[in-house]
């Protein structure tokens, strides 16, 4: 789910990047996009998630030295968009890779991966030509580029990694849009059935 949080956050500006004649509120915003987003590859903040974006800066305080420091200390206030993945939350992403083990869905910032236990109810079977799992009994198959749904099972932030997200499609409305689409038909197949 993504979130925009206003955030406030003591900053310290070394002495070499003032001397440049740029205002110091770009200072600032570059500081901080640089420290939120091209730091730590996939790091999530405990209580931001995975920061996207910061915007919409406003420095709150009179710049401060403290004696023996030579940067400048300044309190700002930002907007910062981030995605934080919430535990049996419902995704759409597009599969943007496929390997034995299981297919990865891109979820904007970040990729989730479908094991391949998790993708059907069925067994399936790996094609690892054309980069597609697929089931022998129902003929389904899914394959990169391929639009689901899928909800997410596992969030871990820890480890050398980042967050790594788990996600399953074996639940009813979940996995490709056309099967969700076929689902829908059975079922009101079903209830005419039942009630003519």
């Amino acid at each position: 789910m993504y979130y925009v949080s206003r955030v406030r956050k003591v900053m310290k500006i070394p002495p070499h990047m003032l001397g440049t004649g740029e205002p110091l509120e770009d200072i600032a915003l570059r500081m901080l996009r640089e420290d939120f987003m091209e730091g730590v590859e996939n790091h999530m903040y405990a209580d931001l998630g995975l920061v996207i974006a910061v915007d919409n800066l406003k420095i709150l305080s009179d710049a401060m030295i403290i004696p023996g420091d030579p940067r400048l200390y300044i309190e700002v206030e930002f907007d910062a968009l981030s995605f934080k993945p919430v535990q049996n939350e419902v995704i759409r992403g597009e599969v943007v890779d496929a390997k034995q083990f299981g297919l990865f869905v891109s979820l904007g910032p970040v990729e989730g991966l479908v094991h391949k236990a998790q993708i059907m109810s069925e067994k399936v079977l790996f094609d690892p030509t054309r980069g597609a799992f697929y089931s022998p009994e129902t003929k389904k198959i899914v394959e990169i580029g391929d639009i689901v749904r899928a909800r997410i099972v596992q969030i871990s932030t820890r480890g050398p990694k980042g967050i790594r997200i788990g996600l399953t499609m074996r639940q009813p409305y979940l996995g490709k849009e056309e099967w969700i689409e076929e689902h829908r038909k059975r079922e009101v197949r079903e209830d005419e059935q039942e009630n003519p």
